[in-house]
């Protein structure tokens, strides 16, 4: 005869079954001193009981929390979810939003059991407060955008023709993005990214940003180190690497013919390919010292003409969002960078 096998899981949950049967359910989530903060709550979102952590969490006494609907301790925006998760017993560990007896946000991770106790389906959730670490992201985040506002600031004072270029690369730049589904994390990425690919400008002389007529070869030499400069311009203030290799990678094309690398087709990252598409059709579709603004419909027609140098379906998608009059109207608007709302 085989010997039985061991399964953690199932007899985690026999193990949960008798302690409920034995004590109730506040034996079972005072019995876990490995769990931080928990709760016991039926398939229907009844909580049964909760460990004194979890009560000081959100505000509540234990006798207060005991029997409430579970939804109602969740931020509104995150109700629907919760309430699929119970109904399909979802086991996965998770996010969401709790609210606080006081109405504060609290951002946890739960880790859920699901068990059966005398035919009744319940589940043990364990929770990690994930508070102070996220508003510490978050405030991070608001000063890398302040930060690029006042590169982008410096920037644009000096050169009164590329006012507003960067911004308005960054909305072109998002807009491509989400037609092309990139997930949340990435657009943040190509946002601040694309919002500082040409910080590398401002140590490139003025005269030469300015010239109206063709530049001389050692003046266009200046010009392709402008990626490499702000990458190293942007090296130490803790931006994430995708939005880095956007400001380096911005001016690389997909037959091998950009700088600063020569990279050719996939070895390019989709984030710079989609912010290369966007400077360009920005950039055409600007005043610019030497020639007047084209129409974006004008645009990405010039773009077609070379469109080896582009990611194939970053280009099909910049021609969909002008022909579907998503990018339209008065092409060259001179609003500085700091008199627009972009991060909000």
């Amino acid at each position: 005869m085989a010997p039985p096998t061991f399964n953690p899981d199932q007899n985690i949950r026999l193990f949960l079954a008798k302690l409920l049967e034995a004590g109730g359910a506040d034996s079972v989530v005072d019995a876990l001193s490995f769990l931080d903060t928990a709760f016991v709550l039926t398939r229907n979102g009844q909580l049964l009981a909760a460990n004194e952590r979890f009560a000081d969490l959100i505000g509540y006494s234990r006798k207060e929390l005991s029997g409430i609907d579970v939804t109602k301790l969740v931020a509104f925006k995150d109700r629907a979810q919760l309430q699929h998760k119970l109904s399909t017993n979802f086991s996965s560990t998770y996010r969401l939003d709790l609210l606080t007896k006081s109405a504060e946000v609290k951002h946890v991770s739960i880790t859920p059991c699901v068990f059966t106790s005398s035919g009744t389906v319940y589940r043990l959730a364990g929770f990690v407060d994930n508070t102070d670490i996220i508003n510490l992201k978050n405030a991070q985040i608001h000063h890398l955008h302040n930060i690029s506002r006042a590169l982008i600031r410096a920037i644009e004072v000096r050169d009164p023709y590329t006012i507003g270029h960067m911004s308005r690369t960054t909305l072109i730049a998002l807009e491509i993005a989400a037609a092309l589904g990139l997930p949340k994390a990435t657009m943040e990425a190509i946002e601040m990214g694309a919002g500082l690919h040409d910080v590398g400008k401002s140590a490139i002389p003025i005269e030469i940003l300015t010239k109206p007529g063709k530049l001389a070869a050692h003046e266009w030499s200046f010009i392709t180190k402008h990626p490499e400069i702000g990458h190293r311009m942007l090296a130490d203030i803790g931006l994430d690497k995708v939005s880095t290799d956007i400001v380096l990678l911005h001016h690389e094309c997909w037959d091998g013919s950009g700088y600063p690398h020569g990279l050719v087709g996939d070895d390019i990252p989709l984030e710079a390919a989609v912010v290369h598409a966007a400077d360009s059709l920005e950039a055409i579709a600007g005043v610019r010292p030497y020639r007047k603004a084209y129409s974006f419909e004008e645009a990405v027609n010039i773009m077609e003409e070379v469109r080896q140098k582009y990611h194939p379906d970053v280009l099909k998608t910049c021609g969909e969002l002008v022909k579907s009059g998503k990018f339209s109207g008065k092409e060259y608007n001179p609003t500085p960078f700091y008199e627009q709302e972009i991060w909000g």
